[in-house]
């Protein structure tokens, strides 16, 4: 029995263990120098193989991918913001507490050693970034517990946005800073109902973060517009859907600093900049008008929002992943049918129309009954999916992401949501849009506080071909004859799979050299002898990321034979295969320079 309640989705230090290789090292010369007087190269003949012990705990891999799974455009290299209330406990792979710095869309964290996550007292930080032409992105991460998490991140490309969000960018004139007056109309996106509109009032002075005027002759704008209905705008939400750090109306924490759970009616995210300059307040307020889906459940009434209705309005701090209450908006009805969202800031950053439900702390909206979902999926069939309760329109409101489910098995919500009717899907595991995507099954409408349990059926796909894989991952000092048992994350990257826009990533965290934990396919073992499944003639990369350096190999096939791979980028390995098993087995070397 699986037990879950995940209500968002969901490093190790480099630089110690080398300095601690080269003193060791440096130990035997002595050891040698007053045994026979002589010690011009102690390390001639000699392999030392070290255990590259962590100084850290709990690692996270941060996974920023572009939620537009068709595009071609990735986050490359950029800087990473931490902040919040535990963000002095947070460290980078090589032991930095600053600098954080992402590569190729990954960035490698830990706990320092004297963090001590649990249920109870949970280890909360938030992690922000500004990604050269995608929208700024904050995520509120929280660990409980001293294992390896994946948080994968979302980010809306401005050029590309996924379906089920609209972008708007847009260039007007100034004079010294202030405004004529300009009114932006933003269109629904694809699959959307969603719409805005933004208007500047003339003689608006635009002021930067410090509330000082901004001389400037240009007002850029980038606008995106998020649907809280679709299933393929869900993942990138800016902030989350679980924030702790919440603030009411008068500034006080809301629910006592512990996670909220909210359940979005919309989200805009508005940016502007005079002649590079961000801008953050104005002298005048900026009128907003956000469209409304119909088919958009009241999470207070359960059913379809209408004229009259109140929802809560949020901002967020993009830098802190601090949510600010702004009040409630009456829902109102524009004489055409369209049910509007209208408000006035002095201020920019991401509004997020939102009702909420919390756990632990203050407990509101929850009911304290469990909900058992029983797994049908034809004997013989299994797989990795995600499974979720949504309202009757597909918002979010709790789930258990990554499932690695099989015919019979349950998952178990200890806590769910007090509202009158929601309903169960199944969703093929996704972690560039986490999760429901695409819905694959679902029950029926219920109440989820008297229900108890329900029935989940669908037909898993035919298990395709896999092979068992056994990595064994050692570094190599290229200065030194040392051989490293490493700690920390390795990446294999499946290039068919991604063709066809399925989920590319296995990550797989190794301990002194030893899988302990892999994420985005099956794993097999114990007693640290681990396997993973992959798919038998699928190509792969293999790559890592440690102090600061990316490493990668070449491109592979993952076939049932023996066979080499030479180094592209400090990676090399040979694969051999145990017919008599079904298993490859593959030894990795990365090579680093030692300090």
């Amino acid at each position: 029995m699986k037990t879950h309640l995940k209500l968002i989705p969901k490093s190790t230090s480099r630089k110690s263990a080398f300095f601690t290789a080269t003193i060791f090292l440096m130990l035997i010369c002595s050891l040698f120098i007053f045994s026979i007087n002589s010690c011009k190269k102690p390390s001639d003949g000699i392999t030392l193989t070290v255990n590259e012990s962590t100084l850290a705990k709990a690692p996270v891999l941060l996974h920023f991918a572009n939620a537009n799974n068709s595009s071609t455009n990735q986050p490359g290299d950029f800087d990473v913001t931490v902040s919040g209330r535990d963000a002095a406990l947070v460290q980078m792979d090589g032991g930095s507490t600053t600098s954080f710095k992402a590569s190729h869309g990954f960035l490698p964290l830990s706990l320092t050693t004297n963090a001590a996550p649990s249920a109870s007292s949970p280890v909360t930080f938030n992690v922000s970034a500004q990604i050269p032409g995608f929208a700024p992105i904050v995520q509120t991460v929280t660990i409980t517990k001293d294992t390896a998490t994946i948080v994968d991140i979302g980010v809306v490309e401005y050029a590309n946005p996924p379906a089920g969000t609209a972008v708007l960018m847009n260039n007007s004139p100034l004079s010294g800073g202030v405004s004529d007056g300009a009114t932006l109309n933003l269109q629904p996106g694809l699959n959307m109902v969603e719409s805005a509109q933004i208007k500047i009032q003339p003689g608006t002075q635009m002021m930067d973060g410090n509330s000082q005027p901004i001389n400037a002759t240009q007002l850029a704008t980038n606008v995106v517009d998020y649907s809280a209905v679709s299933t393929t705008s869900y993942g990138a939400f800016p902030g989350g859907f679980s924030p702790t750090n919440v603030l009411d109306a008068s500034g006080n924490q809301v629910n006592g600093g512990n996670a909220i759970n909210f359940v979005s009616a919309g989200l805009i995210s508005i940016k502007m900049s005079a002649d590079g300059t961000q801008v953050r307040h104005f002298s005048k307020p900026v009128q907003v008008s956000m469209k409304l889906d119909p088919n958009t459940t009241n999470f207070i009434t359960g059913t379809n929002i209408k004229a009259g209705d109140t929802v809560p309005l949020w901002s967020l701090d993009e830098t802190t992943g601090q949510w600010q209450s702004e009040g409630n908006v009456t829902i109102q009805e524009d004489g055409n049918g369209n049910l509007l969202a209208n408000f006035e800031t002095s201020h920019l950053c991401c509004f997020n129309l939102d009702w909420s439900w919390a756990v632990a702390g203050h407990p509101y909206g929850t009911c304290f009954n469990p909900l058992t979902v029983r797994i049908h999926c034809g004997a013989g069939n299994s797989g990795i999916f995600d499974v979720t309760i949504v309202t009757p329109n597909n918002q979010y409101l709790a789930g258990a992401h990554g499932e690695f489910v099989h015919d019979g098995d349950v998952v178990v919500f200890p806590y769910v949501p007090n509202i009158p009717q929601c309903k169960v899907v199944i969703s093929n595991f996704n972690l560039y849009l986490n999760p429901r995507l695409p819905i694959l099954a679902q029950t029926g409408l219920f109440n989820p506080c008297g229900q108890g349990s329900v029935d989940l059926n669908f037909g898993a796909p035919a298990a395709p071909s896999m092979i068992n894989v056994s990595l064994n991952m050692i570094g190599h000092c290229t200065n030194k004859n040392i051989n490293l048992l490493p700690s920390g994350w390795f990446f294999l990257y499946d290039a068919g799979a991604a063709k066809i826009n399925q989920n590319a990533w296995t990550y797989a965290y190794v301990y002194n050299g030893i899988i302990r934990y892999a994420f985005g396919t099956g794993i097999t073992g114990s007693n640290g002898k681990y396997s993973i499944k992959l798919f038998n003639g699928d190509e792969y990369y293999m790559y890592a990321y440690n102090s600061f350096i990316w490493y990668e190999s070449p491109l592979f096939t993952m076939a049932p034979r023996n066979f080499v791979f030479p180094s592209v980028n400090g990676i090399s390995g040979t694969a051999v295969y145990d017919s008599g098993n079904n298993i490859l087995n593959i030894a990795a070397t990365f090579s680093v320079h030692c300090h």
